[in-house]
């Protein structure tokens, strides 16, 4: 009977919390506690973690999107799990944040403990992730820190254990997915058992306006002649961008066009762990005069608009920016059937798809679209002429504003939703 004490003290403080526990003779004790101020989480306050800041089109893609969120009045934090990154300057450049936890890779654990501290020192109204293992740590972290509006970005329809486990096992601490494309998010649902509803698509955009002010770099800055036919790989030289398999169709096109092959080109943008195998099998296929790894570049629009064609094989993909920008290029392009790919490039209207993995179809659609023919219908640079043309229509309805403002209305209606909840 009486004035209930609990109630009155959330009343009097509406920032107090209550715990208790049940005395030997079972009878409850309550304790009201304040959350200092400094601790609570702040209106419009966004951490956003990641895996990594180098190159890669994910990376580029999470910077263009924090960017984005800052100029529309999120005070935007960011974690990177490993180091800063080339991609840091930017967003400190636009007065963002970056803390580096300087961890290792998807075994390392404690980057769940340096990042949960981060987020107890900052609490954030909503926690945006983006790649597997920042996914994975910031709901572990998360969960730790008290943070429960919480954003899983999947950038890829990675369908390997090693990702699909730790994904089932944590898939009840996300408050809400994002995916990159349609494809993500099906092939997502599907492998973690996630209701539909829980995710929803947001395409990434496209630099329109810098890609056409971008002139075409000389060719005999990369080794060149004016002649040649380039085809160019822009990515990771990883296992999921299938550089060897490249290497084997290119080799095949050499076969079946030995005459026209002299003035082919194979050029990769790009590093990564198959580097010194790639070398290798170039060694080996005495192709040293044909294929050139001209590593990470910052002018790759440059050099897109010299290329004759880009080619993607990889073995799975999300939604891929190198094709979006190769499309606002005028670079036609020929892609493995997978994941995002499909949702970008209209087979035989925008661009070629092959089966991923098949190198002897890679090079039949290579020798249709490169063949060095007599006839006067030019057949071959038509078809490369009318992708170009009908692509860089499709593309222009991609824009990073479009993209920002989907994830800006996402959040402000999560973080209205949690800010509801918890007031109630």
């Amino acid at each position: 009977s009486g004035r209930d004490p609990v109630n009155s003290a959330l009343t009097q403080d509406p920032d107090s919390s209550v715990t208790f526990h049940v005395t030997p003779s079972f009878q409850a004790q309550f304790f009201v506690t304040r959350t200092p101020a400094a601790n609570r989480p702040a209106a419009n306050r966004l951490t956003m973690a990641i895996t990594e800041l180098d190159v890669g089109g994910a990376e580029r893609a999470f910077v263009q999107i924090a960017i984005g969120l800052q100029s529309r009045g999120w005070v935007v934090n960011v974690i990177s799990l490993r180091d800063a990154g080339v991609l840091a300057e930017p967003l400190r450049q636009a007065g963002i944040s970056v803390e580096a936890l300087n961890c290792g890779g998807i075994t390392d654990v404690r980057a769940i403990g340096r990042m949960t501290r981060e987020l107890k020192e900052s609490p954030p109204s909503v926690l945006l992730t983006f790649l597997n293992q920042a996914n994975i740590v910031g709901r572990l972290a998360a969960k730790r820190a008290g943070v429960t509006a919480v954003v899983s970005g999947i950038r890829v329809a990675d369908r390997r254990w090693i990702v699909r486990i730790p994904e089932v096992m944590t898939k009840q601490l996300v408050t809400r997915y994002v995916a990159v494309s349609r494809s993500v998010a099906d092939v997502h649902c599907q492998l973690c058992g996630i209701e539909p509803d829980r995710i929803e698509v947001i395409y990434n955009g496209v630099d329109l306006p810098g890609i056409d002010g971008a002139g075409a770099i000389p060719r005999s800055e990369l080794g060149c002649n004016q002649d040649d036919q380039l085809i160019l790989c822009v990515g990771r030289l990883s296992e999921q961008k299938s550089p060897l398999s490249i290497i084997e169709a290119f080799d095949e096109l050499r076969r079946l066009d030995p005459t026209g092959f002299s003035r082919r080109k194979l050029l990769f943008l790009g590093d990564g762990p198959l580097r010194p195998t790639l070398k290798k099998q170039i060694s080996n296929r005495q192709l040293e005069n044909h294929v050139h790894l001209l590593g990470w570049r910052s002018d790759v629009a440059s050099v897109m608009k010299s290329a004759t064609l880009l080619v993607l094989a990889s073995k799975w993909e999300g939604l891929p920016n190198v094709i979006l920008e190769a499309q606002a290029a005028g670079l036609p392009v020929v892609a493995s059937a997978v994941d995002g790919c499909t949702e970008l490039i209209d087979d035989g209207r925008t661009g070629r798809l092959f089966p991923m993995g098949d190198t002897r179809k890679l090079a039949h659609v290579l020798l249709e679209l490169l063949e060095s023919r007599d006839d006067s219908d030019n057949a071959a640079q038509q078809s490369l002429t009318r992708f170009a043309n009908n692509a860089r229509q499709f593309v222009s309805g991609f824009s990073w504003e479009k993209c920002v403002d989907q994830y800006d209305t996402m959040l402000r209606k999560l973080q209205s939703s949690h800010s509801h909840t918890s007031s109630t």
